[in-house]
């Protein structure tokens, strides 16, 4: 069974070029409705291959939550379906604001986050603080786990993703740390983490 430590991007950026991933995000102030068609307001070379959206109350003292789901992503705009979560029933008409982000390139999405490889071919060795840099240069960070539902998201990507070759393991830098006494993983935010399944490998 082959093993994977890994070094992923979370994807912050606004530029593209022959590897580098398409990102955009914006704003857009309008009236409660439950359905919508939400313009990007810019060009776009294709339609995105992902996009984020949530909508809050323009007013911010306001506690109205709602759901966001999105129904189609075109190349100009998306449409998504907009369910409020604090009452049971009915509307009020109030102005929202519409928060969303898109994205082109080979990564995948997971919630409000871009993750991807900048170069899975790359072999070149890093210690922590190279892979951090790296990750810092192209305009990210290092990722980290956070619950299991995302460890599922990111294994599979790496699985898909990684040529292994010859190899039996592949070395990929976290943002994470691990204590070896409790057996713990810490976000490098500080707070907890998540290891799933995965071995722990001592690096000399």
């Amino acid at each position: 069974m082959k093993c994977i430590l890994f070094v992923l991007l979370v994807e912050v950026m606004s530029v593209v070029d022959s590897y580098r991933p398409l990102t955009s995000r914006g704003s857009i102030d309008l009236y409660l409705t439950s359905k919508l068609e939400v313009p990007y307001r810019m060009c776009l070379p294709k339609a995105p291959d992902y996009v984020h959206v949530t909508a809050r109350p323009s007013n911010p003292s306001l506690p109205h939550k709602f759901n966001v789901t999105i129904l189609e992503i075109k190349r100009g705009s998306f449409v998504v379906e907009i369910e409020r979560v604090d009452q049971a029933t009915g509307w009020d008409w109030m102005p929202i604001t519409v928060d969303w982000s898109s994205y082109i390139g080979k990564g995948i999405g997971y919630q409000n986050l871009i993750l991807w490889f900048p170069d899975a071919a790359d072999r070149r060795g890093m210690n922590r603080n190279t892979a951090s840099k790296y990750c810092t240069d192209m305009g990210g960070r290092l990722v980290d786990i956070v619950d299991k539902a995302m460890y599922d998201v990111v294994d599979n990507y790496c699985r898909q993703t990684i040529a292994f070759g010859p190899y039996s393991v592949t070395y990929i830098w976290l943002g994470s740390s691990y204590n070896l006494t409790t057996d713990t993983v810490t976000q490098s935010n500080g707070k907890p983490g998540y290891h799933g399944d995965w071995h722990l490998v001592f690096i000399h």
